[in-house]
């Protein structure tokens, strides 16, 4: 099917084209704030189990005509124009959150090779693709470095090797999963925060933290000839891992954490 013959169809690869409008439209909508992603993904889910599915030559076919459309600069044309936005709508259906992050991530690559007017355009878009998260839920994110919290969660708490279990302060937890994080994980929470994640890390030495084991390590290491130094690190030891003393560290080290982790 050619371009002109597709412009003129009432059928497209077995779809009607006031259904494929339809579709077009919901994307629209939602990309103006008229409705929520979650409308949206509903709708459009809707709509689309009444209808026969693509099959994958009917999907390369729609693909095809759309790049032939941008490459011919067709789609400049009003019919091409209409004719692109229903192609677009049959294989383009309401992203899940998974899409709209990998969607981030792309904008992050484009933004780095555009000029300040493309760059403006991108992070419009970069903004309505971060509400669509909120709106989902998808908001678990440390400002700071964009990771989820629920990573960094996993450092909340740490095996000291002198100590025992020791909580974090938020920048010494920040640092930590920043230094553990996989490609992946820098490379969402780069696009999420629209900037370079490792220069959003805390300092490397947080002297809360030192503050807080500089004493009770001394004592640890203090002099092993000594009988009565001897026992320092079976006491110290028993004296961390008591559960009041947990709580006590816990409160001391709380700023900065959402509130089911304090």
């Amino acid at each position: 099917m050619d371009a002109q013959t597709a412009v003129d169809a009432e059928i497209l690869f077995g779809w009607p084209v006031e259904a494929i409008d339809e579709l077009a439209a919901l994307s629209r909508q939602a990309h103006a704030g008229s409705i929520s992603i979650g409308d949206w993904r509903s709708r459009d889910r809707e709509m689309r189990a009444q209808l026969p599915p693509l099959s994958d030559h009917d999907r390369k076919s729609v693909a095809d005509l759309k790049r032939e459309l941008i490459r011919s600069g067709g789609y400049e044309s009003d019919d091409g124009d209409r004719l692109f936005s229903r192609l677009h709508a049959m294989i383009t259906p309401a992203p899940d959150n998974a899409k709209l992050r990998q969607r981030l991530t792309r904008v992050a690559d484009l933004r780095k090779e555009s000029d300040a007017e493309m760059q403006a355009s991108l992070d419009k878009g970069r903004e309505r693709i971060l509400r669509w998260l909120r709106e989902e839920g998808d908001d678990d994110r440390d400002p700071v470095t964009m990771l989820p919290w629920s990573f960094i969660a996993q450092f909340r708490v740490v095996d000291e090797p002198k100590l025992g279990p020791l909580p974090q302060p938020i920048n010494a937890a920040r640092k930590r999963a920043l230094e553990r994080a996989t490609v992946e994980q820098v490379a969402e929470a780069r696009a999420m925060s629209g900037q370079r994640v490792d220069a959003l890390a805390a300092a490397s030495s947080n002297m809360a933290l030192y503050a807080l084991t500089l004493f009770p390590k001394l004592l640890i290491e203090a002099d092993p000839d000594d009988p009565k130094a001897a026992e320092l690190p079976h006491a110290m030891r028993d004296l961390w891992d008591n559960p009041a003393t947990q709580r006590a560290l816990r409160r001391e080290t709380a700023d900065g954490w959402p509130p089911e982790y304090e």
